[in-house]
């Protein structure tokens, strides 16, 4: 890699305020664009923000800047103004909500996590925007599917960084991650109650920890009533480190997202790729997913697939009694990859 020490980078993200697997993906980008050489800034307003959200997930930034200037232009219906305001970078790395920006700068990245579907991906004014972007980077070969149709791009797959986790003593317990919010890729935490409740009486002293980053005290309320008098734990807003060490003790490791979900019609309700199943993995969780979205290129081998509560039943029975083991990664899915691939790009 060329010396790059006097050239300006901006990480463009309006998300800088939550802690999950599209947050980790951007600070870690920013950490290997600045190991590449370049002065790191972000289009934020809050650098404390920043600071805490990297060492809660445990990613190195050496000396990130704010432009809170650009911030306002992201969701500017004026094309100028973004870019006027990203001219001056050598290099935007910038999260799309979607739409498509006009960038500035001499190296234009666009990261798309979600599988986004009829966006105006080929009008006209998308198409010349995008002739000032380099590459569009996606999450995995299931986002890239319909971002090529949609936009027609060929889209760059980097996968997530994943960080292995070291396995802790481990405990019967069953571990579940994903924010405590209703949103559009919802973990349904609710669906894991149910199932919790319905095979409790065949998993005597288990227990299930449900933890993520929560924002809506009223749906984590709503699910902790739902749970009233099983033996489930909820952990809302770990750091990294308190995290790490549930990975550890957890034996099993569910995940419901994309239950139920037509993922032709609806693939943003799919996992768009599954940060949190790759790293349970590698903290010794035998992982029980549902086989849609991205989650096929983490957990490939079926006998971890499930599409029913009565599949999802067995396969724990089988998890707990110690018939089922821990698969291996996919090699691709590896933080040094991640930075490879990315330092490749640039």
């Amino acid at each position: 890699m060329k010396n790059m020490q006097s050239k300006k980078a901006l990480i463009v993200t309006p998300y800088l305020d939550h802690l999950g697997g599209g947050e980790r993906y951007m600070l870690e980008a920013a950490s290997a664009i600045e190991s590449a050489g370049y002065a790191l800034h972000f289009a934020w307003d809050n650098l404390r923000q920043i600071t805490k959200l990297a060492t809660q997930l445990n990613i190195n930034l050496n000396d990130p800047q704010l432009d809170p200037h650009v911030l306002p232009h992201y969701a500017s219906h004026n094309p100028l103004s973004m870019y006027s305001a990203t001219h001056q970078y050598d290099l935007v790395l910038y999260l799309s909500d979607g739409s498509i920006p006009l960038l500035g700068a001499k190296f234009n990245l666009i990261h798309i996590q979600v599988p986004f579907q009829n966006v105006g991906g080929t009008k006209l004014t998308t198409q010349l925007k995008l002739k000032k972007v380099n590459n569009i980077i996606v999450n995995s070969e299931f986002t890239k599917s319909f971002i090529d149709q949609e936009f027609r791009v060929n889209s760059q797959v980097i996968y997530p960084p994943i960080t292995p986790i070291r396995s802790g003593k481990k405990e019967n317990i069953i571990l579940a991650v994903g924010r405590f919010e209703p949103s559009i890729n919802i973990k349904k935490q609710d669906l894991l109650i149910q199932a919790f409740r319905e095979i409790q009486p065949e998993l005597a002293g288990w227990r299930l920890a449900l933890a993520g980053g929560s924002s809506d005290a009223n749906w984590l309320k709503k699910l902790q009533d739902s749970a009233t008098g099983l033996p489930i734990d909820f952990y809302p807003n770990l750091t990294y480190s308190e995290l790490t060490d549930l990975y550890g003790k957890a034996k099993i490791f569910w995940h419901a997202a994309g239950y139920q979900v037509d993922v032709k019609e609806h693939p943003e309700l799919a996992e768009h790729f599954g940060i949190t199943t790759a790293e349970a993995i590698t903290a010794g969780c035998i992982p029980l997913v549902v086989p849609k979205g991205g989650q096929t290129e983490v957990v490939p081998d079926s006998q971890y697939h499930w599409t029913t509560l009565n599949e999802l039943r067995a396969h724990s029975l089988l998890a707990a009694s110690g018939k089922l083991s821990v698969p291996s990664l996919p090699p691709t899915l590896s933080l040094t990859n991640f930075h490879h691939a990315l330092s490749e790009l640039i």
